[in-house]
């Protein structure tokens, strides 16, 4: 202790230093979790390699693509590698599943609806992801945001090649953002996805620097090619611009690469980066399950209403069943909100798999609204507006108005009216059942 304080001068330094080296331990003993080994990889790419070669006999050229390619690839139980299979005419792309058929591929081939079908090979602790793209020499002619792909793994290699420690930095990035539910552009996570985060980690510097960075800055253009924010705001999609972080592509200069982040998983993320940023523990790159114990503690303490919902779907698994789960439990919450019960806690559990979701809410349930109706001058429309209410209008401040009589199982029941609508249902799960 004595020696530190020698060191610094000044005792309030002391702290910072254990601080520094409390956050340096936490890191290296991550990176040693994390990091795939030079076995496995060389495996890995192995795999990857064999099926590109099958694809090449039978007259395509493929390339491999993602964390594996960019060399910021992290441990998971079941690995995912891009197979980018290119073609010169989004035409010819119709022609893939019917070589795939044919093929005698390592694992069982499904079929993947998204903003263009794909492919998945899966190959027991290995999924690969063929992706058909359209080769295109310039982004703003790109039929589909996969057909840039490519050009993202250029620019990150480039970046890890001038810089080699930055990768390790963006490994600690994607586990921190998946351990705490962060990570996947998903529809029904709206997070960051891996490109965004390889972005974000560069353009900081470093892991530790994006946390502390991104607090101050939610409009991030890394290769300067507007003069200003404002500019950015200006020329940008509208429609890319909803979201609560801009982060300019530095492929294609009119993409926001973070417009499906959601603003509850950045506020999530922030609120976690914070906790972390002053107590470093290996805790937060452990996968966080939803605390329903906490939650049930938290709304006895608030005198709330605790509830789990369980919802399902007959949609394709994976992002479309999650999207259109996550998609019914928002509006949940919305009508909710609108009937004035007090949303106070909200968190949608669906794993990725399968056709089923949990919700789960804390709300301070309210038994009345009051409703504001027509004029009191306004005949014809008052009539109406107290027609079959009773007691429950009253006049005030020149308007009618109406006690309406709510709770949450009633908002419940009136969302249950638009299961078919949304594509999925929805019931409540009873305490102890």
């Amino acid at each position: 202790m004595l020696r530190l304080v020698g060191c610094f001068g000044k005792f309030n330094k002391v702290g910072f230093c254990f601080f520094v080296m409390a956050m340096k331990e936490v890191l290296k003993s991550e990176l040693e979790l994390i990091s795939v080994s030079d076995e496995e990889v060389s495996r890995l790419e192995g795999v990857a390699l064999d099926f590109i070669k099958s694809l090449k006999k039978r007259g395509l050229t493929a390339y491999i693509g993602g964390s594996l390619a960019k060399g910021t690839l992290i441990v998971k139980e079941k690995q995912d590698i891009d197979i980018f299979v290119v073609f010169d005419y989004s035409e010819d792309i119709l022609k893939l599943e019917k070589i795939l058929k044919k093929m005698k591929l390592p694992g069982e081939l499904k079929l993947v609806h998204g903003s263009r079908d794909y492919f998945h090979v899966d190959c027991g602790d290995v999924v690969l992801e063929v992706v058909p793209v359209v080769e295109n020499k310039d982004p703003e002619l790109a039929e589909n945001v996969t057909d840039v792909s490519l050009s993202h793994v250029r620019y990150v290699k480039g970046e890890v090649l001038k810089n080699p420690k930055i990768a390790d930095e963006i490994k600690f990035a994607k586990a921190f953002c998946r351990a705490n539910r962060c990570y996947g552009a998903e529809g029904y996570i709206r997070g960051f996805s891996g490109y965004s985060l390889e972005i974000l980690v560069i353009y900081f510097g470093g892991f530790e620097k994006f946390l502390k960075g991104i607090r101050k800055k939610n409009v991030i253009d890394p290769m300067k090619y507007f003069k200003s924010d404002r500019e950015i705001m200006r020329e940008l999609n509208a429609n890319k611009l909803q979201g609560p972080l801009v982060v300019v592509d530095p492929t294609y200069k009119f993409r926001n690469v973070c417009a499906g982040l959601g603003l509850l998983t950045f506020e999530k993320f922030l609120e976690v980066s914070e906790k972390f940023l002053k107590s470093p523990s290996l805790d937060f790159f452990k996968r966080r399950e939803v605390d329903v114990k906490g939650m049930k503690e938290f709304a006895l303490k608030k005198k709330a209403k605790f509830l789990e919902l369980e919802f399902r779907t007959d949609r394709q698994e994976g992002d479309i069943a999650g999207t259109k789960m996550n998609k019914f439990f928002r509006f949940f919450v919305k009508e909710l909100a609108k009937n004035e019960q007090g949303v106070l806690r909200v968190e949608f559990d669906y794993s990725g798999v399968g056709k089923k979701a949990k919700g789960y809410l804390v709300v301070l349930e309210k038994n009345e609204v009051e409703v504001c109706g027509p004029s009191i001058g306004l005949e014809e429309q008052a009539v109406k507006f107290c027609e079959g209410k009773g007691n429950a209008v009253f006049k005030k401040k020149g308007f009618w108005w109406w006690r309406k009589r709510v709770s949450v199982d009633r908002v419940l029941e009136f969302v249950k009216g638009f299961e078919k609508e949304m594509g999925a249902m929805v019931r409540e799960v009873k305490s102890g059942k």
